[in-house]
């Protein structure tokens, strides 16, 4: 993988990230929002309230989603189609990019949440075209769901943490297996 390769799979999994699943921990639900989303477009000044945000976190869920799928389970279709209409509902344009500025889809007005989804459809479609997108995933443990980049050599990762989310997964099933 190219360097820049892993950096936008590793901006993508920063956004999936933004909702810890185990315990419900949404970032993007709270105060923190309009810092993180500041921080992650480096557009420092935004303010918006959790409220207005919903759409970004449907994106989201849609995304992590897709990254199970990539981990070999059935993507909720009701979420993936949820986040594609998000998009669509966004007016995108293509910035072709010059000396000072890199090209991209942007979104058409200066509406803040627009342009944060614009900015992850841009990062989806980088990752995408790469082909890097196969070994962004979310962890194959129910009770995790979170999502990481797949660096091994063979992309056969399933688990975000052997250590834990494997560890137990490997124990359960050596427990089932013991009982028969």
């Amino acid at each position: 993988m190219a360097m820049g390769d892993v950096v936008s799979a590793h901006r993508l999994v920063e956004f999936i990230n933004t909702r810890h699943c185990p315990d419900g921990d949404d970032v993007l639900a709270d105060g923190r929002g309009a810092a993180w989303l500041a921080d992650w477009l480096g557009a420092p000044g935004v303010r918006i309230g959790p409220e207005e945000l919903a759409p970004l976190r449907e994106l989201r869920e849609g995304l992590r989603q897709l990254a199970a799928a990539n981990n070999g389970e059935e993507p909720a279709a009701d979420a993936v189609a949820a986040a594609a209409k998000i998009v669509d509902a966004v007016p995108l344009r293509m910035r072709l990019g010059d000396q000072e500025q890199d090209p991209g889809l942007v979104a058409v007005g200066p509406d803040i949440v627009e342009q944060s989804i614009a900015a992850v459809a841009h990062t989806y479609l980088a990752v995408r075209t790469d082909g890097v997108w196969s070994r962004i995933k979310s962890c194959a443990a129910a009770d995790c769901r979170w999502a990481y980049l797949d660096i091994s050599r063979n992309g056969s990762r399933r688990w975000c943490d052997m250590a834990n989310c494997g560890n137990r997964a490997k124990n359960r099933e050596w427990r089932r297996r013991s009982q028969l």
